[in-house]
């Protein structure tokens, strides 16, 4: 088993674009070569070019969650009352999947495809409470959306395996993430046990795979980034100047970047003080590259 630590991350985003209060949710689209994230109390979708160095800033209407690839093209946005269509051109579309939009609690928060197109994503309590109203939800092929999981506090950390049959899932609540046996061709998961549990005070967040199949996981008051082998096993630990990164995605145009999301929400001012790169976006050089992202294929109504 392998264990090192690595310092050399950093912020690779201007001051003006600086300061999310929860930035969350990155997608690296090799189509495009951006790289995109949002901060959601903020409201807006962000974009980095990483060869360029270019920057966007697009404000939307309601708290986003979630960012998916479209297979037709552009981006699918999970916001709090459903599912979006973005065009880096023209704009947020006009919302295509209703989720929730009668409960004025909760909003979206994590969504990931699978090999096949389906599109996985939890709800959870907007308030910060935590109070477990969440559900997981699947958006199959044929626009059915279906709710898998429910009184879930914060589902986080959805992933799949590159070859789609592992799916691993996250109440960041428990602690624990949870290792799924998942059959790509139905779109169900099977056995679960736990990949790996944390100690009171730390919650993984958000996560990825790797072209190797080891997951990148994001531990929320451990100021770090851990890469687990299939098996649980830890490989490797980043350490970050924030407590609380919130998501890691491999890109660039080798892959070969980790880009990782935090939070500035919940950050006293003297803890502030001390994280002056909390809520930016930070990147590391990693040698294990990214998959090919999948991308949504499910029918949008």
């Amino acid at each position: 088993m392998r264990h090192e630590s690595v310092v050399e991350a950093e912020c690779v985003l201007p001051v003006h674009m600086a300061n999310a209060l929860t930035g969350e949710a990155p997608f690296w689209d090799p189509r495009s070569g951006i790289l995109w994230w949002i901060d959601i109390q903020g409201q807006r979708l962000l974009g980095f070019e990483p060869t360029t160095g270019k920057c966007s800033d697009h404000r939307l209407p309601l708290m986003p969650g979630l960012i998916a690839g479209l297979e037709s093209g552009g981006l699918l946005l999970g916001l709090e009352d459903g599912l979006y269509p973005f065009n880096p051109t023209s704009g947020l579309g006009t919302r295509a999947i209703a989720v929730e939009a009668d409960d004025a609690r909760t909003r979206l928060n994590d969504g990931k495809a699978d090999s096949m197109g389906r599109l996985w994503f939890g709800t959870m309590d907007k308030s910060g409470n935590g109070e477990p109203i969440g559900k997981l939800y699947c958006l199959d092929l044929d626009g059915a959306l279906r709710i898998v999981k429910t009184n879930l506090s914060t589902p986080n950390a959805i992933a799949f395996a590159p070859d789609g049959k592992t799916f691993y899932f996250a109440d960041s609540r428990t602690r624990i993430i949870e290792r799924c046996a998942y059959d790509p061709a139905s779109g169900s998961p099977q056995s679960s046990d736990a990949l790996v549990t944390y100690d009171q005070g730390e919650a993984p967040d958000g996560a990825c795979v790797d072209a190797d199949g080891g997951i990148w996981i994001a531990v929320v008051g451990g100021a770090r980034i851990e890469r687990r082998l299939p098996d649980g096993s830890l490989d490797l630990t980043i350490k970050v100047p924030v407590s609380r990164p919130t998501m890691p995605v491999l890109g660039a145009a080798d892959g070969k970047t980790l880009f990782i999301t935090s939070q500035r929400r919940f950050l006293a001012r003297e803890q502030l003080s001390h994280e002056p790169l909390a809520g930016n976006l930070i990147a590391v050089r990693v040698s294990h590259s990214a998959p090919t992202p999948n991308l949504v294929k499910a029918k949008l109504c």
